[in-house]
């Protein structure tokens, strides 16, 4: 008997930290989800990408949007603004020969307590999608390119 609760002693923190561990895998693997689709979204310039987005705070491709973003003095226009960068997101990547088939080996290249970095490789470079909580929401924050 004292063999069996001297394994359970042992047995409970080996169980209690793969639970965390496997928690922290399946929000890295859900953040992955969110920044692909929320980037396929924005690349199809479906409006549904705007609640995806955190406006505030958004840069893509190293221009500060959450600036512009926040200085708007309405909800209306902040609404329109959103609806423009989307619509405008998307004609620059189709005109530029961009297709959401070419971002491959999606991948977390970053998980910590703050934010989650999500990159992907293309022809052009390698993508990086920054995924961030605010408010209990995963949100996309960044947007970047490399060589």
């Amino acid at each position: 008997m004292k063999i069996i609760q001297l394994l359970g002693v042992i047995a409970a923190p080996l169980l209690f930290s793969n639970c965390r561990e496997t928690r922290q895998d399946l929000s890295k693997a859900e953040d992955l989800t969110f920044a692909r689709e929320t980037f396929e979204s924005l690349a199809r310039g479906d409006s549904k990408a705007a609640d995806r987005i955190d406006w505030a705070v958004f840069t893509s491709l190293g221009t500060n949007v959450g600036a512009t973003y926040t200085a708007l003095p309405t909800a209306v226009e902040k609404q329109k603004f959103a609806e423009g960068f989307i619509t405008q997101f998307a004609t620059s990547f189709r005109e530029s020969g961009g297709s959401v088939a070419d971002f491959t080996n999606w991948r977390v290249t970053l998980h910590d307590s703050l934010k989650t970095e999500v990159a992907a490789d293309s022809p052009k470079g390698v993508l990086t999608v920054t995924v961030s909580e605010r408010d209990n929401l995963d949100r996309v924050s960044a947007l970047n390119m490399a060589q």
